[in-house]
């Protein structure tokens, strides 16, 4: 037994709270039945979730509780809430065990760094291990690779090592720190995945952290947090906050340390509970901190970028709609094509609660942009959504009044089966002129309402990736202690298909620098499928399918021709290269010239690039790092220069300007 081994176990409280979670989930969650063994299905989740590597668990193990989950049967609850503890304690005494075991290893110091053995990276066809001894071995190459990496990332061997032990060490007393509250919340969250991915338990405390977010006057970068291994990983980032507004950030970088304003040192929160991650992160306005991330597409977690942001507190003009007007030639003919990057659906309740005629929202505001490109003589409009993961519905149905004109927008099918439609049956269309929308795997929600809407009434083109495929509405729900959210309904097209999992599929499908299917809905598990409901009537707008196919095919033509797009392309296929990549080299010297190669093909796909575009070319890696650093201080709302999918969205539009103006002028002729 181990000096500070876990041992939780749940008490009388948790047991009755346990049971009217999966009662109100069962009561209250649009799909009420669940198919299977709830209890096994329950068991086996837990423990992927724990140890979806394969790193702790040893076969036997797994085997037993398996086992045991089967032979359950109890007369007053549907779970085995004690087999969960058991299985969550074991998970945290193993993650001391292996910290224990690997401060040992460095104390021994007995790594060589020069020879062939490598680390299996490629987790997918993972087994469990038959044994602690198998699991020795496994851990011993997972410290050598964290060694190896942090002498990678911070140069000096002395540090890289100082830095590993403290990470151990503080997991194990963060470990031990750990409560009873702690442990069921993560045998509530399990029990909620069974329903979907987006049915949440919040404790007391996640719970404030939840109405803190959703009120938005937390003061700090305005990012949304989850945990993955010893990492803290950024999920999205909130339009208008720091670190959106930094340009250096992006979904999927994981947190490596972070240093306070007036600190001299970094501090290491590998290893640290997410909830912990965002007090260090959490500060009064107008304070700093630096904080270093390992990329997203980092090949072997040893590259790192420092971000330094001032801690502010995210108001509603922070992320409103912003505009611009791009002027660009088609063969001979000029155009003024107008960008509105909206991020967010936003609404001031509490003005519109009160009838305030002067009310902030997403619609009014791009209404007023609207009235100002209609007086500046702006051709067509191009609605960035991209980032953008939904927000107030009744803004999605007023924002697509703007451009259809009166009648539904969306579906919505209850818990009951009853089905409604909503939309603004007031709406005067605001814009008659062509119109684009620009939309990416981060598209969520509202967004795909809309989105959804503007293709279904045949208004416009939609243009980009195929977006979340988020099409559920969530409630939450009080609790004796702590709340609950629940899904108790799903969003419909007005064709009567559901925008859930499948998300929206672009009329044009734009090059992604990513493998997009890694995230969005399908991805999560057990979430709810796509189906179908019956269409409400509506009366789309005629679009010329011809001139469609046209400006496909002209897109596809720069697609082979754009030293931008290529670009992309060439991101792409080093993407799927590292992402495919099954074993990582254990040898110093191989993982420096990998570090070096890469950054060599970064600096050549970049080179090759501006040599094409007649731009003058980087001596070196260093030249481009820091023309990039300057260029991300400019902090302009809208780069077309810089966002070459932007680009290619505005070549779009004009181009189904052109050929639908020039196919009326062959009609009048």
């Amino acid at each position: 037994m181990l000096a500070d081994e876990i041992a939780f176990k749940p008490d009388d409280e948790n047991i009755i709270l346990a049971d009217e979670v999966f009662n109100k989930l069962s009561k209250e969650h649009y799909i009420q039945e669940i198919e299977g063994d709830f209890n096994y299905n329950y068991i086996e989740y837990l423990i992927n979730e724990l140890d979806d590597d394969k790193r702790y668990f040893t076969k036997l193990e797994v085997n037993y509780f398996l086992n045991t989950s089967k032979s359950f049967s109890s007369s007053e609850h549907a779970f085995d809430l004690e087999s969960a503890y058991k299985i969550i304690n074991l998970y945290f005494n193993r993650l001391i065990e292996l910290s224990e075991f690997q401060l040992e290893l460095i104390h021994n110091n007995n790594f060589n760094f020069n020879g062939s053995d490598t680390l299996d990276i490629y987790s997918e066809d993972n087994e469990w291990k038959p044994s602690k001894i198998s699991l020795k071995n496994l851990w011993k190459q997972i410290t050598k690779n964290d060694i190896l990496t942090s002498k990678l990332a911070d140069g000096s061997d002395a540090e890289a090592i100082e830095n590993i032990k403290k990470r151990y060490t503080n997991r194990i007393r963060r470990i031990n720190q750990r409560k009873n509250q702690d442990i069921f919340s993560i045998a509530m969250n399990s029990l909620t995945s069974q329903f979907d991915p987006h049915s949440t338990y919040f404790s007391p405390r996640s719970a404030e952290d939840f109405e803190l977010n959703m009120s938005l006057k937390l003061e700090g970068i305005g990012a949304l947090l989850t945990t993955e291994d010893d990492y803290a990983k950024i999920v999205s980032l909130v339009p208008g906050g720091p670190a959106e507004k930094s340009g250096q950030i992006d979904p999927e970088d994981k947190i490596t340390r972070i240093k306070q304003e007036g600190s001299d040192e970094f501090e290491d929160v590998i290893g640290w509970r997410v909830d912990e991650v965002v007090d260090l992160i959490r500060g009064k306005s107008g304070t700093s901190l630096d904080i270093e991330f390992i990329p997203f597409d980092s090949e072997d977690n040893s590259n790192r970028k420092i971000v330094n942001l001032i801690r502010e507190e995210i108001k509603l003009e922070d992320r409103a709609a912003k505009s611009r007007v791009h002027s660009l030639k088609v063969i001979d003919e000029d155009y003024k094509i107008g960008i509105i990057d909206l991020p967010t659906f936003y609404i001031d309740f509490n003005a519109y609660k009160n009838r305030d005629p002067n009310y902030k929202s997403s619609s009014n505001d791009v209404r007023n942009i609207l009235k100002e490109f209609n007086n500046s003589g702006v051709d067509g409009v191009i609605i960035d959504l991209r980032g953008n993961s939904g927000g107030a519905l009744i803004e999605a149905n007023k924002l697509t009044g703007l451009f259809v004109s009166s009648g539904a927008t969306v579906q919505v099918k209850e818990n009951s089966g009853r089905i409604g439609s909503w939309g603004d049956y007031y709406a005067k269309q605001e814009w008659k002129k062509p119109i684009l929308v620009l939309v990416d795997r981060y598209s969520a929600s509202a967004s795909e309402i809309f989105a959804g809407a503007i293709q279904d009434y045949n208004r416009g083109l939609v243009v980009g990736h195929r977006t979340f495929g988020k099409g559920t509405v969530q409630a939450i729900e009080s609790l004796t202690s702590g709340q609950i959210k629940i899904t108790e309904s799903k969003f419909y097209r007005v064709t009567g298909e559901s925008t859930q999992n499948r998300g929206v599929i672009p009329d044009i499908q734009l090059p992604s620098s990513w493998d997009i299917e890694s995230t969005g809905e399908s991805s999560l598990h057990l979430s709810l499928p796509w189906d179908t409901i019956p269409a409400v009537r509506y009366r789309a707008f005629k679009i010329d399918s011809d001139i469609v196919d046209a400006v496909k095919k002209a897109h596809l033509n720069r697609l082979d021709q754009s030293p931008n797009l290529e670009y992309i392309q060439n991101l792409r296929t080093r993407y799927d290269l590292a992402k495919n990549k099954k074993e990582l080299s254990l040898n110093i010297n191989n993982r420096k010239l990998e570090k070096e190669e890469r950054k060599d093909w970064i600096l050549n796909n970049e080179n090759n690039r501006r040599e094409d575009l007649g731009l003058e070319v980087f001596v070196d890696y260093s030249a481009m790092e820091e023309f990039d650093k300057q260029k991300k201080e400019e902090d302009l709302d809208i780069d077309l220069e810089n966002d070459y999918l932007l680009e290619e969205a505005t070549n779009i539009i004009a181009d189904y300007i052109y050929l639908n103006q020039n196919l009326i002028i062959s009609k009048l002729n």
